[in-house]
């Protein structure tokens, strides 16, 4: 059971911060996300945080994990409800 936390772990620590540097550098959010995401640069850095404290859940104590994990999904909240309107084009 603990190999396959493992691997789950890892796998999501990847696929997360693969779309966090997507998003860091294009601007857009790659995976279904429920919402508009206003600022997908401040989502991408929530998204890299948050692998960051998968990656490291089983090589550091969960006082060092679950404050990353909390801090990528703030930054991922305030990135969906926050932020500048997108200005509307001219018709």
């Amino acid at each position: 059971m603990s190999e396959l936390f493992l691997i789950i772990s890892i796998v999501m620590a990847l696929v997360l911060g693969v779309a966090g540097v997507i998003a860091l550098v294009a601007g857009r959010v790659v995976l279904p996300w429920n919402g508009k995401v206003r600022q997908a640069r401040v989502w991408g850095a929530g998204a890299l945080l948050a692998a960051v404290g998968l990656a490291t859940a089983r090589l550091v104590t969960y006082e060092v994990t679950v404050p990353l994990l909390l801090g990528g999904l703030l930054l991922q909240f305030l990135a969906e409800f926050f932020g500048g309107r997108r200005a509307r084009q001219a018709e």
